[in-house]
């Protein structure tokens, strides 16, 4: 996959949002939103409703979604988690609740049956996620999932940091991991879908050298892929300014 730093060319968040959904649609999705909340939980532990903003999908959905947005099941699971979220993994499961039955039924009548979701943890309480959704029952970024849930995994913290600076969400990046230049050099070359081997051509290095520095940078962001590495850091805006030299 190949995003091209394209969201840090968008205006508004609006702009942020048709980029998003063109992307996804390139990955087998027909509908994406976007959710976020300052504060996930208030004083008394009650989950609030995300801030949700959407695309492709029907109008005026949002007037009867607000009954099930704070007991939304997609999204309770994604608080438990770090990685990607099918929703086969919570449709049909036993601590389903009445209301939240009625949820995934209000989803599936808009006329979505298939969907994956991004858990983004930010500091604080903060949370946002980014949802790819398909009309079809077994969608189209199944025909190679584990690749697509990898491409909208980092697509979606992507959007997520230039929509930081579009709708003037805090980022926190107190205490982020300092990257070399050459650590910083490996994740960008691996956003734009290079692979070691293909990195190594690039900079005239060896491909062991090449792995050790992706390793040494997966290892300071705490991520078990190169994916999931350069989504943090992007998530940090680490990618976005002077490294630290090596």
């Amino acid at each position: 996959m190949s995003i091209g730093f394209e969201f840090n060319r968008t205006r508004s968040l609006s702009h942020a949002l048709d980029v998003l959904v063109d992307e996804a649609r390139a990955l087998g999705f027909d509908a994406v939103d976007y959710g976020f909340m300052p504060c996930a939980r208030d004083g008394n532990g009650v989950w609030n409703a995300p801030d949700i903003q959407s695309r492709n999908f029907p109008p005026r959905w949002s007037t009867g979604w607000k009954r099930y947005s704070s007991q939304d099941p997609f999204l309770r699971r994604c608080y438990e988690r770090n990685l990607p979220l099918d929703w086969n993994e919570v449709k049909g499961a036993p601590w389903l609740t009445d209301i939240q039955h009625e949820a995934i039924g209000y989803i599936e009548n808009l006329g979505f049956l298939d969907g994956v979701s991004i858990p983004i943890h930010l500091s604080g309480q903060s949370f946002a996620f980014v949802s790819g959704l398909s009309h079809a029952p077994c969608g189209r970024w199944r025909d190679e999932p584990t690749r697509t849930v990898q491409d909208l995994f980092v697509l979606a913290h992507a959007f997520h940091a230039a929509v930081i600076q579009h709708v003037h969400i805090a980022a926190d990046t107190g205490g982020a991991p300092v990257l070399t230049r050459r650590e910083t050099e490996m994740l960008k070359l691996a956003a734009i879908g290079m692979n070691a081997p293909a990195t190594a051509r690039a900079i005239h290095r060896s491909v062991e050298t090449v792995r050790r520095q992706r390793k040494s940078a997966m290892q300071k962001l705490n991520a078990h892929t190169i994916a999931q590495a350069v989504a943090r850091a992007m998530s940090l805006g680490l990618l976005e300014r002077p490294a630290n030299p090596e």
